[in-house]
Formats: C-alpha cells, sequence, structure tokens
C-alpha cells in the first residue's frame, strides 16, 4: 500500500489533504431534468444531514439552477443551506447556472453564466462566489481565464482531461496558473481521479495530490453524477484513515480554504503556466447531435441581436425594456448549454425538453425583434412614397453590404428594381418561393445599410439597373461534387483540387471515447445531377445531388456577383448508422497552419488530422509562391473540425446513437435513436484571400455571413425621422462587439461589450449621434471590455469601464 511520510526531505511542513464534500448531479443526462431537480433535493438533505452529524465536515455546491431549484421546492431546506454558508460549513462554487460545455458555447454566452449565476448567488446566497468550477465538462476553451477573471473569479476548478487523456511526457500539472490570450491568470487545481472519490480512494490517491513544491493536495469526497452527496460510510471510513500517521492530516476541508493554502506556500514562486486550451476529452463531443447544437447557436445570436434592438427602442421610444423576459431566455439558453446536453451525450428525450427550453428562448427574441422593428419603422416620415416600401435594418454596428430578402406579395406589374433614398437604383432578384405552391415568390437584393440602423427602399417598376458581373474566381464543378477552383483575387489557385465529400466508419460510442482522429474512408457519394437553378443579378445557385448509400444529399451552391464568397448550403435526407460525413477542402498552401475561433480566442493547432473545436470559422494559413494566402470555412451550426497538413475537413454528420456510452455495444434489436437521422441542413462559406488570416477578419465575416438584412414591408405613413439613419457605429473591424443591451440594474444605461480579435494594441472607436458621443477605447491585444454608457438628454453620453458582470 502507498503511503506519504508527514514531512518531506526538504523539511516542510506536515502535508494536509483537504477533503472537500461534493456530490456531482448532472442536470440531464441518462435521466430528465426533473429528475435532476428531484436529486438536487434530496442530496442537499443527505449533506446538511452529514454536517449536522459530522464535527467541522464541509461540503461544497455548484450550479445556480440547483439553487432555485431548491429555494422554490423547500424553502426552510434552502434557509438551512444559507444558515450553513454563514457558517462556513456549506461553500458555493461556481455559481453559472449549470457546469457547461465549456468549448461550444459563445463568448457571449460565458458571460451571461457569470452575469445571471453570480447576480443570483449573491442575491439568493449572499456570496460573492470567487471560484469557476467545471470538473466534468469534456474540454475548457483557451479563452475562458479571460471571461473568468474579467467576472471577477480567481481560481478555477477542473478535471477533464484525465491523466489517461494526455501523452505522459506532457500531463497538465496539478497547480498552475492558466493564462488567457490577454494575460489574464486564474489559479487553477486539476483534480485527480475523480470529482467523486471513495473514501477507499485516499490511500492510493493521496501520494499523488500534491503538486511539486506545496505541501496542500485537495480530493472531493462523495457520491455523484445521480447525486447523493457523502455516505455515513464515507465519513467513518475517512476518521479511521486518521488513525493512520503514515497519512497526510484528512482535514475536512473548502476549495477556498485549500487555494488559502496553497497561495501562502513558497511553491506559489515557481508555480507553472499553461496558456492555451485544456484539452481533449472526447473529441466526439463537438460534433454529437447537430441539431442541438445549431439550436443553440440560433438562440444565442436571436437572443444579442433582440437585446440591440430593444435597446434602441427603449433610448428612441421609450419603451420598456423587457429585462426579465430576456434573463428568462437567457437562463432556458443557459441552462441548456448543460454539458451532457450541449455536447449531445444525454439521451433522446433530454432533447425533445433542450428543444422546448431553446425555442422558448426563440420565440421571445422573434416577437420581440419584430414589434421593435416595426415600432422604429413607423419613425420614418414616408408621405411621399408611392407604392410598396422596404424597411431594411443592419443589427451589425459597422456599415456593410447585406442580403436583404422578403416576399412583397403580388403587384400589378412586376418589380424590377429597390430605389434607395438618394434615388440610386438597386438590382434585385425574383426567387422562387420556398414551397411548391408557387404563387407567392421572392425577392432576394444586396443593399449598402448604415451601422445598426437603417434604410428604407422604395420598389421600382422602370427600367432595371444594370446587372453585375460575376467574377472568375470561383468555378462550380459541372461533373462532380461542389467546386473545383478557388482563386485569390491576384489569380492564384488555392485549391489543391476538387473540393469533396467523404463518408467515414465511426463504430465509436457517443462520446468517442479514446479517438483522436476520424479518417477510416468508406467511401464518397455519387454525383447523380448538378444544374443551374437560379442565375440573376443578385445570385446563381448550381443545385448538386449526390448519393450514398440510402442517403439522399443535396446542396446549393451559391455564388455572387463581384463576390469572392461561395455559399455551400445542404439539405441531406441522412439515413445511415456509424458513419461520418465530412466535407473537405483540399487546399495549395504549402506551410499550413490552421487556425479557429474558440470562446475569448483563437486557437492554432497543430496539422495532424486530430478532430478539433471551433466556432463560427476555421482557417488555414500557408504560403503560394513566396506569398502568404488564407482559405478560411465559416459556418452557422457546427463545431468539429480537422486539418492533415493543408487538406481542411469539417464533420456534417455524425451519427452515433444516443447516449451510449463504452463498453456497452449496439443493440441491433433495440428502439434506441441515432442522431442526425433524416432532414439535416448545414450551410458554410468558402472564401480565400491573400494575406494572413488576420487579414480577412473573419469575425466580423461571419458575423455579417450569418445576419441577413432585418426588415419591415411598409407603405406611406406619417413619421418624423429621415430614410437613411445610423445609431452606433464600432470601429475598427479587428474589435468584435459581443453585446449592445440595456443595463441589468434597471436603469437606462446601455452596455457595450468588445473584445479585440486580431492580437494587436487597438484603439476602438465608437460613434453615435443618438448618444452625442465620439469615444475612444484602448485594447489591449484579445482584452474583453465592458462598456457602460449613461444617456443624457443635453450633454454627451458618459462612458465608464465595468467588468463583465456590470460593475
Amino acid at each position: 500500500m502507498a503511503t506519504l511520510a508527514a514531512t518531506d526531505i526538504l523539511g516542510q511542513s506536515a502535508r494536509v489533504l483537504h477533503i472537500i464534500g461534493y456530490s456531482h448531479v448532472d442536470a440531464a443526462w441518462l435521466w430528465p431534468w426533473r429528475d435532476s431537480s428531484n436529486l438536487a433535493l434530496t442530496t442537499a438533505r443527505s449533506a446538511l444531514d452529514r454536517i449536522s452529524e459530522t464535527p467541522g465536515f464541509r461540503y461544497c455546491a455548484s450550479s445556480s439552477s440547483h439553487y432555485r431549484w431548491i429555494q422554490k421546492a423547500d424553502p426552510a431546506m434552502f434557509e438551512e443551506i444559507q444558515h450553513r454558508i454563514r457558517e462556513g460549513r456549506w461553500e458555493v462554487v461556481g455559481g453559472w447556472p449549470v457546469e457547461p460545455d465549456c468549448n461550444i458555447p459563445s463568448t457571449e454566452s460565458f458571460v451571461r453564466h457569470a452575469l445571471y449565476g453570480k447576480a443570483y448567488c449573491k442575491e439568493a446566497l449572499g456570496v460573492d462566489v470567487k471560484i469557476g468550477f467545471n470538473p466534468d465538462s469534456f474540454g475548457h476553451a483557451a479563452g475562458l481565464p479571460t471571461i473568468l477573471k474579467q467576472s471577477g473569479y480567481g481560481y478555477y476548478v477542473f478535471m477533464r482531461p484525465g491523466d489517461q487523456e494526455q501523452e505522459p511526457d506532457k500531463r497538465l500539472p496539478l497547480l498552475f496558473w492558466w493564462e488567457g490570450p490577454d494575460g489574464s491568470r486564474v489559479l487553477t487545481l486539476r483534480i485527480l481521479g475523480s470529482y467523486d472519490s471513495g473514501a477507499a480512494k485516499i490511500l492510493t490517491v493521496a501520494p499523488n495530490s500534491f503538486a511539486e513544491g506545496f505541501s496542500d493536495g485537495a480530493l472531493f469526497l462523495g457520491v455523484g453524477d445521480h447525486g447523493g452527496a457523502v455516505t455515513k460510510a464515507q465519513i467513518q471510513q475517512v476518521l479511521e484513515m486518521r488513525k493512520d500517521k503514515s497519512l497526510p492530516e484528512l482535514r475536512w476541508s473548502t476549495t477556498t480554504e485549500f487555494f488559502k493554502a496553497v497561495e501562502s506556500s513558497p511553491g506559489m514562486a515557481k508555480l507553472p503556466v499553461i496558456r492555451g486550451d485544456l484539452q481533449h476529452h472526447s473529441r466526439g463531443c463537438y460534433s454529437a447531435d447537430g441539431d442541438e447544437k445549431y439550436q443553440n447557436r440560433r438562440a444565442e445570436r436571436a437572443m444579442v441581436q433582440v437585446e440591440s434592438l430593444s435597446w434602441l427602442t427603449s433610448a428612441t421610444l421609450g419603451r420598456k425594456y423587457p429585462r426579465a423576459e430576456f434573463t428568462d431566455a437567457w437562463w432556458n439558453i443557459l441552462f441548456n448549454q448543460f454539458h451532457d446536453l450541449m455536447a449531445g451525450t444525454a439521451l433522446y428525450s433530454d432533447y425533445q425538453d433542450a428543444r422546448d427550453g431553446l425555442g422558448t428562448a426563440c420565440q421571445t427574441a422573434t416577437a420581440t425583434k419584430i414589434e421593435a422593428l416595426e415600432s422604429i419603422a413607423k419613425q420614418v416620415n414616408t408621405e411621399q412614397a408611392e407604392g410598396g416600401l422596404v424597411f431594411a435594418f443592419n443589427t451589425l454596428p459597422w456599415k456593410r453590404k447585406a442580403y436583404l430578402e422578403y416576399i412583397p406579395g403580388r403587384r400589378e406589374s412586376p418589380i424590377t428594381c429597390l430605389k434607395a433614398p438618394d434615388g440610386s437604383k438597386v438590382a434585385i432578384q425574383v426567387r422562387p418561393s420556398e414551397s411548391m405552391t408557387t404563387f407567392y415568390t421572392r425577392l432576394g437584393a444586396w443593399v449598402d445599410l448604415p451601422a445598426f440602423g437603417y434604410k428604407v427602399f422604395s420598389e421600382g417598376f422602370d427600367a432595371a439597373p444594370p446587372s453585375p458581373s460575376y467574377g472568375s474566381s470561383i468555378t462550380v464543378s459541372e461533373n462532380a461534387f461542389g467546386i473545383s477552383s478557388l482563386k485569390a483575387s491576384s489569380g492564384v489557385e488555392l485549391l489543391a483540387s476538387q473540393i469533396g465529400l467523404v463518408a467515414i466508419a465511426d463504430p465509436s460510442d457517443t462520446w468517442s471515447h479514446g479517438i483522436d482522429q476520424f479518417r477510416k474512408e468508406i467511401g464518397r457519394p455519387d454525383l447523380v445531377s448538378s444544374k443551374v437553378v437560379e442565375d440573376g443579378p443578385v445570385l446563381r445557385i448550381t443545385r448538386q445531388r449526390l448519393r450514398w448509400q440510402q442517403s439522399e444529399i443535396a446542396v446549393d451552391i451559391w455564388t455572387f456577383p463581384q463576390q469572392d464568397i461561395v455559399k455551400l448550403h445542404f439539405v441531406i435526407n441522412w439515413q445511415q448508422h456509424e458513419q461520418i460525413l465530412k466535407l473537405e477542402i483540399p487546399t495549395a498552401l504549402t506551410e499550413p497552419k490552421v487556425f479557429a475561433a474558440v470562446p475569448g480566442a483563437v486557437t492554432e493547432k497543430a496539422t495532424n488530422g486530430n478532430e478539433e473545436p471551433y466556432q463560427d470559422w476555421v482557417a488555414v494559413q500557408g504560403k503560394k509562391d513566396g506569398n502568404d494566402y488564407t482559405v478560411a470555412l465559416v459556418n452557422n451550426q457546427t463545431y468539429s473540425y480537422d486539418c492533415l497538413n493543408g487538406l481542411l475537413r469539417t464533420i456534417l454528420i455524425r451519427s452515433a446513437p444516443y447516449a451510449r456510452h463504452n463498453p456497452s455495444p449496439v443493440d441491433p434489436n433495440s428502439l434506441d435513436a441515432w442522431q442526425d437521422q433524416g432532414r439535416q441542413e448545414r450551410i458554410f462559406w468558402l472564401v480565400g484571400r491573400p494575406g494572413a488570416y488576420t487579414d480577412l477578419h473573419l469575425d466580423q465575416l461571419a458575423n455579417e455571413l450569418q445576419t441577413p438584412a432585418e426588415y419591415v414591408t411598409d407603405s406611406r405613413h406619417s413619421g418624423t425621422e429621415g430614410w437613411d439613419k445610423s445609431f452606433l457605429d464600432v470601429a475598427p473591424n479587428t474589435v468584435s462587439v459581443l453585446a449592445i443591451k440595456q443595463a441589468e440594474d434597471s436603469s437606462s444605461a446601455l452596455i457595450l461589450r468588445l473584445q479585440e480579435r486580431s492580437g494587436k494594441q487597438t484603439a476602438a472607436h465608437v460613434e453615435s449621434s443618438l448618444l452625442q458621443l465620439s469615444h475612444d477605447v484602448p485594447l489591449n491585444p484579445w482584452e474583453l471590455k465592458t462598456l457602460r454608457i449613461e444617456l443624457s438628454k443635453h450633454t454627451k453620453a458618459k462612458v465608464r469601464e465595468v467588468s463583465t458582470l456590470e460593475t
């Protein structure tokens, strides 16, 4: 039996193993969330009983959603928890609504986890939570230290990836500074073994529980996943082990006391610094259950957009900002980012509940957005208009050319163009209906719009403007899938060969435990047909149909006049099991490097073919003829890619069974559901340009491609505003605007959140005639900054930097 001496050879004081009571309660996994609500109650009761029975015993619990369940269902027990918190026997850690997946949620979602979770803990529990706590999350994004530090956290606790998932010579330390891209640091503990250790594990875990140079270690004692707190037997075992003088002191403790102890140690002077993400655990989690990931992205983006519009109607029209409704919507989104839900590893029935929660958030956003747009449109004086109008709004705070599409209805004469306020004509294209009932067609156009503002267009019926020409940078194949040529503006070819689709065998479990790569090719879909189905001055669509075994694949390839972007809209009827369908982009670049957007950062990864997480975009940067070029892929819902040398691939479909965990086999007689079956839609945009990836301003481009112009179909009415107006402009294009919203403190103040995304010292400029504001914001590389802007009727707005918590 392994033991530890009471003192080490350097004569340090006796070692202390901090025994911290904890019980992991998955918010939904192999059971529905309603069961987890039950478990939160029964687990809390057991924990409180152990505290009452055992002198000095301490317990910690995370997840403000769990505390809310207890508060609503059993107020008396909630008061008992509050009492134990005050006396230091019950510790609140984490504080976020749930312990989320830490790769898939957006940067702003992580901010909201802290904003809403910490506010609840402060108000309901009287605790300012300082310790981030995600022991079971399946990897941790590189930008999290920046977000944590900005949100008032100084510490972080995690477990995955575990020892067995890391190369022996590259294992993460047990204790280290985790540093974000902006230099923010949090003191981080990697849990050894398990977040719910039985007492018997003390004998084997204790010898390895101490970081080099430290005499304090930590062990989390309890039973979990399905709750259960700490058992009487476990406590009795610890009390018996205390008699063994060969073991460290076994001290009932908390994570706070552990961190305080290590901070007072001389070992802090040599504490290692880890930069970048903490990966990898179960790479299949980046792609499992594509629909859940799409609904999450849709809800995140919808809420950020509607908050900006609602702030605007409050500031200009005095309309009530629906703060309570938005807070509820965000709680729904954040709850469904729980790591097993967001990773796609929960029960099929769990995703019916998740659909309802995310759908509720989307409905709140959509209904409020339409009301806001209509109220703004009605302020415009259109009394001199003749015929139909379309009010187009750009919800992004920079001017741009945006795609506008709406259904104009029937007209006596065909619409030939849109007319801008200055009288210039905008080319339009009549597009077919989205249904087989062809009565009402769509109208599409590319329109120039002001920054976070609107422009009103009138429908024209006279001569159409000249049609813009299509360039030669993109060649759509006639006898093979996709495109065969992608040229930079200089004429340099950026593809080594045709882009492709490839089917991959995937017998792994839902998590893909133990899998680094998906590379066992089993074939490629066959092209059935390729036909141009739309061709006009706004867009050209080539529709290709392919077949793979029992599955049908359709892809609409969109190209645009005078643009170097190609859009790939997949509509797939997928019928395969234990297979992956990947899109591959064979770049012609030498010395390739691959960069990807992740929460709060951009990561560079080895081009070794391993599966990696990403968000809105991934880019291959390399050389051609001695010059730098970049090929980038933007998506609207996809999170998993690999790059082998210059060959970039991303997952479209992954058909694993729901919640199959090794070693459980696939049961051919089971009626259990499989993921990504039937109709599946995926959208990508491909672009190749000269320069490094930073020269493409991909965060801004991804936002534009995922954000078409909003619109209101309108007619003649009175009003006081002109036909063209900007309310807010933020520059330059290397600065991401994460949020435009009203403050949480019930005031009318504007909250504007920015992040520098090029890795360079930058001065952002905020311009607003509405706010009487022209303000420069210094930003360090990768810095995340939140501004509180106080409106004034008679003077220019006042700007103050605040934390992400708006304090």
